[in-house]
């Protein structure tokens, strides 16, 4: 017994100690988009409605992600993507509505928003290290080469974060019904 004591002893002592703040390989995710939305709506005229979506997009702060005339479809069925603004979506939604018959799109989250202080903090600290250590980081290239990495993604991560609050990309099918 007294063995398995000093064993377990043992065991918990060689335990690694729980990781310090902050965790610097820790990836950000540089998707703009947010959430996820797809459905189909159902309209009396494809020809008539496919402009007036794209015009209510716009007006809603959206973009079309290619061309109207580069999206799969039909004489009587079209498939489109969208990104429109996260806090515009369901606005745009019930403009959608007065087009045709919409039901509740499926949404799928894509996460959480990302943490822009704890981002700028450490963007902030490697800069600065690397400008007083700049000697020190010459003898060790590979340091060098991932500290320069660690701070293009961390600025990358900052410059998505900062232009936008986040967006839907939304896929939808609109459907002639006769």
């Amino acid at each position: 017994m007294i063995t398995t004591l000093m064993f377990l002893a043992a065991v918990a002592s060689a335990a690694p100690a729980p990781h310090a703040k902050p965790y610097w390989l820790k990836t950000y995710s540089l998707a703009q988009y947010r959430e996820t939305w797809s459905g189909e709506i159902s309209v009396k005229t494809l020809s008539v409605a496919l402009p007036k979506l794209s015009a209510l997009v716009e007006n809603g702060g959206g973009r079309l992600t290619q061309p109207m005339e580069n999206f799969v479809g039909s004489s009587t069925e079209k498939q489109l993507s969208f990104v429109v603004p996260l806090k515009k979506a369901k606005a745009l939604t019930a403009a959608l509505r007065k087009l045709g018959k919409l039901p509740a799109p499926a949404v799928r989250p894509h996460g959480t928003q990302t943490p822009l202080a704890e981002v700028r903090e450490k963007l902030a600290r490697l800069t600065k290290e690397k400008t007083e250590n700049r000697v020190a980081l010459g003898q060790t290239p590979a340091a060098a080469e991932a500290v320069d990495e660690m701070i293009e993604h961390l600025a990358n991560v900052e410059a998505v974060a900062r232009s936008t609050d986040g967006e839907v990309l939304w896929n939808l099918t609109v459907k002639e019904v006769r």
